[in-house]
């Protein structure tokens, strides 16, 4: 829950994005500025979604999942860490780096000291630390050619440490953090579309008066709505939870940005107009840590490998 300072909070979250969008930046200094440590202390869920909705409304590139991550894996951390290696694009949200080399993704430059997720026997779940001067880096061709993404290489030697339990944590809450800001960004994806249906005139009407205009945007609201109340919910649950919420909000950023290109013609692919910014953004950030594709199909495969006629299928969220 949040009290009255809550908007005022909002307000200068969103204003911060907006002046840091167009470049990765590292939010910390800027956040510690706001006093964003008592804040979060105060309201812990509510902060964190704030941040990753105020992204994906600002396009802003911040080191933003990074630090959720890295919260979650803190126990197992003796000295100060710059950024992770996710896993990469085709690994759904698995990570691919074997137990003497890393392989993976780093969102922006790679620098500093940096975590690597290393999958061992049974499920289980290591992580080491590896410099990323040892690394070799290669920035990844990508949906959105504005955000950097480099995928890494290298030997990876040193202690590592089991994280079954707090990479399973991590994991959830990158998956709850990414739909937030997908969601977000359908958001965007909407306001463009129905901006262009008021003002678009056809047949001396503007076309959002006709129906099938009106039908195709309110299908897509309603797919973005179903999509928010269950990312809402995963804040609150487990990991079951959290990949539902990323699927949920990559079909329905998907939705959106299908009936947006067909409402907004020719004119919304050019480079001159808004919508394919919000569009090759949410494409971007649904292929990290599993796409809505590939989850959907990890959700099947988790929730039917125990099924018999004496056993229910397992609760992926509960409505409160």
């Amino acid at each position: 829950m949040v009290d009255e300072s809550w908007p005022m909070i909002e307000q200068a979250v969103f204003r911060l994005f907006d002046e840091t969008a167009g470049k990765h930046t590292a939010i910390g200094p800027r956040l510690a500025e706001l006093g964003w440590s008592d804040i979060q202390a105060e309201y812990p869920i509510p902060a964190w979604e704030l941040l990753f909705r105020a992204q994906g409304r600002s396009l802003a590139q911040t080191d933003c999942l990074d630090r959720l991550m890295l919260a979650e894996l803190a126990p197992l951390l003796d000295q100060p860490v710059d950024g992770i290696v996710l896993p990469d694009l085709a690994a759904a949200d698995e990570p691919g780096s074997e137990r003497d080399r890393v392989t993976g993704i780093v969102l922006g430059q790679p620098e500093g000291r940096l975590v690597v997720p290393v999958p061992g026997p049974l499920d289980t779940m290591s992580v080491g630390i590896v410099d990323a001067r040892r690394l070799h880096g290669d920035r990844l061709n990508t949906f959105d050619p504005s955000v950097r993404w480099t995928r890494v290489g290298g030997p990876l030697d040193g202690m590592l440490r089991d994280a079954s339990t707090e990479w399973d944590r991590a994991i959830a809450g990158a998956h709850r953090a990414l739909a937030t800001e997908l969601v977000a960004v359908a958001d965007e994806v909407m306001r463009i579309a129905v901006s262009h249906a008021v003002v678009r005139v056809q047949f001396g009407s503007p076309i959002g008066s006709f129906q099938a205009p009106r039908h195709a945007l309110a299908e897509a609201a309603a797919v973005i709505e179903g999509a928010r109340a269950l990312v809402a919910e995963s804040w609150r649950a487990g990991r079951l939870a959290a990949q539902a919420a990323k699927a949920a909000a990559g079909r329905a950023h998907r939705t959106a940005s299908d009936v947006a290109l067909q409402l907004c013609g020719a004119i919304g692919l050019t480079a001159e107009h808004q919508l394919h910014r919000y569009v090759a953004r949410g494409f971007q950030i649904d292929s990290l840590c599993g796409s809505y594709r590939q989850l959907e199909a990890l959700l099947v495969d988790q929730l039917f490998e125990e099924v018999s006629a004496e056993r229910p299928l397992q609760t992926a969220v509960t409505w409160s």
